[in-house]
């Protein structure tokens, strides 16, 4: 497999399931109820939904960056907020990140192998130095959610 294919392969993973390091963040969430999610169960952490937000907001951040756009902050905020906390609102929040998440994958399989030793746009860093930090960006924050709700479980 491709340098590229590999990169797609563990993005999907970390999102779809049959991670390496445990069940992928669709699964984790699968059961997250919108009270739960707006739980915080930490005082000044963020919540299950906070943290949602923010891999959704910054998958399309990167998507722009790959896409040869430049991009700091994504435009909702770094952590947008949540304003209206009701399952439906819940359900918007999982398909916003499903979303942003395909559209990610989509980019990845027109990339070329090329591609992963040019500067991103506007940073100083390469883009396999990019996507190495998505996937490590979406590990780190699907754990925090993993502990979160088993900390709001056991409560």
């Amino acid at each position: 497999m491709s340098e590229i294919g590999n990169l797609r392969e563990a993005m999907k993973r970390i999102q779809e399931g049959d991670a390496w390091h445990g069940p992928g963040l669709r699964e984790t969430l699968s059961d997250v109820s919108a009270k739960d999610a707006s739980v915080r169960p930490i005082p000044g952490s963020h919540t299950i939904w906070e943290l949602v937000m923010h891999i959704a907001a910054w998958q399309e951040v990167f998507l722009q960056r790959l896409m040869g756009q430049p991009a700091d902050e994504p435009k909702e905020g770094d952590f947008p907020p949540v304003t209206t906390a009701g399952e439906e609102e819940w359900k918007a929040a999982l398909e916003m990140l499903e979303r942003s998440h395909r559209k990610l994958l989509e980019y990845y399989a027109v990339l070329q192998n090329s591609s992963l030793e040019e500067n991103v746009v506007g940073k100083d860093y390469s883009v396999a130095f990019m996507i190495h930090g998505i996937i490590r960006h979406h590990v780190y924050h699907a754990g925090q959610i993993g502990l979160l709700k088993k900390l709001i479980r056991s409560r």
